[in-house]
């Protein structure tokens, strides 16, 4: 049946564009699962009826936007909170450098 009629058997994944965005050749999956992690552990990012969003969701949706694949989302939550104190938020802690650095290039700061 599935040579006969592929198109019928096609995962559901294949019906969804892919996104544009894609990570660079420098940058580390553990280090988007810190995002992924963060806001999880936040609880800033709610479903749409307004409940707390699973970190499985969270997780996939960076997915889809990055197009890539984490694996088991709950590992890697747990290898980012099982870091180093000085590396647990290695990633967080350049986004907000970054930040600043812009911030005070344009005079804000």
């Amino acid at each position: 049946m599935r040579i006969k009629y592929p198109v019928q058997f096609q995962s559901r994944k294949n019906k969804f564009p892919l996104s544009p965005l894609h990570l660079t050749d420098e940058t580390y999956l553990i280090e988007i699962m810190e995002m992924v992690s963060g806001l999880f552990l936040s609880k800033r990012v709610v479903t749409h009826n307004g409940t707390e969003s699973p970190l499985t969701e969270i997780g996939r949706a960076f997915e889809h936007l990055f197009n890539i694949k984490l694996g088991d989302i709950h590992k890697k939550h747990e290898s980012v909170i099982k870091r180093k104190p000085s590396k647990v938020t290695e990633f967080l802690d350049t986004l907000r450098k970054a930040i600043a650095e812009e911030s005070k290039n344009k005079g804000y700061l």
